[in-house]
C-alpha cells in the first residue's frame, strides 16, 4: 500500500499538480466572467439611464446622470477586473509553487518525522 502511493504521487499525483495551475485560473476567469466585464466595461452602473426631457434644461441633467452611471459601472467594473487579475496571479503563483515542491512533501516528512525522534 505504501508502494502505491508512492507510485501515485511521484506520478499521478504530480501530473495533477502540474494540471490544476490552468484549471485555477480558468475557475477564476469563470468566476468573474472576464471577457463579459471587459465587453461592459463603459456600460452605465445596474443599466440605470435617463432619457432627455424636452428642455435643455432636462437634457443637461439626463446627460449628467448617464455620465455619472456610466462612471460608477467603469470604476466597479474596473476594480473587480483588477480583483480578478490580482487573484489569478496569486493561484498561479501559488499553484507553481505546489507543483514544484510536490516531490519533496514525502521526503520533508519523513526528514520531520526523523528530527521529531532523534530530537
Amino acid at each position: 500500500m505504501l508502494f502505491d502511493l508512492l507510485i501515485w504521487w511521484y506520478k499521478e499525483g504530480w501530473i495533477n499538480a502540474w494540471r490544476n495551475i490552468p484549471r485555477g485560473i480558468k475557475k477564476i476567469q469563470l468566476a468573474f466572467s472576464l471577457p463579459i466585464l471587459l465587453k461592459t466595461l463603459f456600460s452605465p452602473w445596474k443599466q440605470i439611464t435617463s432619457g432627455g426631457g424636452r428642455s435643455l434644461d432636462e437634457k443637461i441633467r439626463s446627460l449628467v446622470d448617464n455620465l455619472v452611471s456610466r462612471s460608477v459601472g467603469f470604476f466597479v467594473r474596473f476594480g473587480v477586473v483588477l480583483s480578478a487579475l490580482l487573484l489569478t496571479a496569486m493561484v498561479s503563483l501559488l499553484s507553481l509553487g505546489m507543483a514544484i515542491v510536490w516531490p519533496v512533501i514525502p521526503l520533508a516528512m519523513i526528514y520531520c518525522l526523523f528530527r521529531g525522534v532523534t530530537g
